[in-house]
């Protein structure tokens, strides 16, 4: 028996990772199947990208980048700032880290001692928790309403004296709402005033729908970033379409990334240096890939949410900003691992159930993928849960009846 540490033991794996590598071997096994439920874009990365890739690597000169980031990099980061949140931080505010998630997790690394408490909304990104549990913190969950937003009464009585940060996420994965400005701005004067560190993760802030608007938090700090308790994570990989490269950053007060830098220079040390040039690509002349992206994600969202609203029991809000929507299944079964299951196994359609995001009853389905699929996934997903559907679908030339019922609450 091997003895592993009882504080891993504690620790979950991600579900929507271990989903999407179930829905790769039955692809791989000849189904097929149609995978809604991994966040990652189908469109080419730009191709400034590519091409700036390949003359640093045709160059011979991939060696270290430095801990916290390669400083054409960060200067790049640095104009995106400005450009965005009308804000300059200096480049001792800026570290580059392997995604924006290992930018969250040296975050809670730095900012926790043990028992030390972080306000998470719920639903919320299924890594929240994990990571905030392997920095020996302790995940506060508090509610949304309907439309998936907190209120401020709820927050003030979720902070404690152990609260040490805010997380805010904001196009929201998964639920797709975007939170009001006036609750941004209030959330950062509340915790600027209290000494609690609010941490954006705008990982989306550029997939946004009309009439919804993502907000910059710095826009409503007056405070110098380097006496601010605001961080902001971003990366590269949802709206350039380069998951793969593994690029993102924190921007934050000198002693925070400072301390993100120690961690990184035990850990990853710096990152590759010839993604580093890829991304500065992406930065710097692929604003036409993320036009594109927009174009077809709403696209997509219009169909998804069309064709989903016609499911009996189903209850759907618009999604405001990013490429997932999360549709109320309750009508229908509150178990949505159940449901899940049941759409991969019968239907071929991979989606994530709510269960992990803390919302069970609903599912999280991603439109990133080629509008043709989404039309498909969504009549899959009609016949495999609407008993007023027809029993029966062709699914890859071979026609399946639906010979189950689900019960229903």
């Amino acid at each position: 028996m091997f003895n592993l540490s009882h504080h891993i033991q504690q620790i979950q794996s991600s579900p929507t990772l271990a989903l999407n590598e179930t829905a790769r071997q039955l692809h791989a096994s000849g189904a097929a199947v149609i995978n809604l439920g991994i966040g990652e874009p189908l469109n080419p990365c730009p191709e400034a990208a590519i091409r700036m890739a390949r003359a640093k690597l045709e160059s011979g000169q991939v060696k270290y980048s430095p801990v916290s980031g390669d400083s054409t990099f960060k200067e790049a980061v640095q104009k995106y700032t400005v450009d965005l949140y009308g804000r300059t931080p200096k480049l001792e505010n800026i570290t580059v880290t392997v995604g924006a998630k290992q930018a969250l997790f040296n975050l809670f690394q730095v900012l926790l001692d043990p028992g030390d408490e972080v306000l998470i909304f719920t639903p919320y990104w299924v890594s929240y928790p994990e990571m905030i549990k392997l920095a020996r913190g302790v995940p506060v969950k508090v509610a949304t309403n309907e439309a998936f937003i907190p209120d401020m009464e709820s927050i003030l009585e979720a902070i404690t004296g152990k609260t040490k940060a805010i997380l805010l996420n904001s196009p929201n994965n998964p639920s797709a709402a975007i939170y009001p400005p006036e609750l941004v701005a209030a959330l950062v004067d509340l915790c600027e005033s209290r000494k609690i560190y609010l941490i954006m993760d705008d990982i989306y802030n550029q997939l946004v729908f009309e009439p919804g608007e993502w907000v910059p938090g710095y826009v409503f700090t007056s405070h110098p970033i380097n006496k601010s308790h605001l961080v902001v994570v971003n990366g590269i990989s949802k709206t350039y379409g380069m998951t793969g490269f593994r690029i993102g950053w924190a921007i934050g007060a000198t002693p925070v990334i400072r301390a993100m830098n120690k961690i990184q220079s035990h850990s990853t040390s710096g990152v590759s240096i010839l993604l580093q040039e890829a991304a500065l690509g992406a930065l710097t002349g692929g604003a036409e890939t993320v036009r594109e992206l927009q174009t077809l994600i709403r696209t997509n969202r219009d169909i998804l949410v069309r064709e989903l609203r016609k499911i009996k029991g189903l209850r759907i809000q618009e999604p405001a900003g990013t490429f997932y929507c999360f549709p109320d299944l309750q009508e229908i079964s509150g178990d949505s691992e159940k449901l899940a299951n049941l759409l991969l196994e019968k239907a071929y359609v991979a989606t994530v159930p709510g269960s992990a995001f803390g919302a069970d009853g609903f599912l999280r389905l991603s439109y990133a993928g080629s509008t043709e699929e989404i039309i498909e996934g969504a009549a899959r997903i009609r016949w495999a849960l609407d008993p007023d559907s027809p029993p029966d679908i062709v699914i890859a030339g071979e026609t399946h009846r639906r010979t189950w019922e689900i019960d229903r609450l």
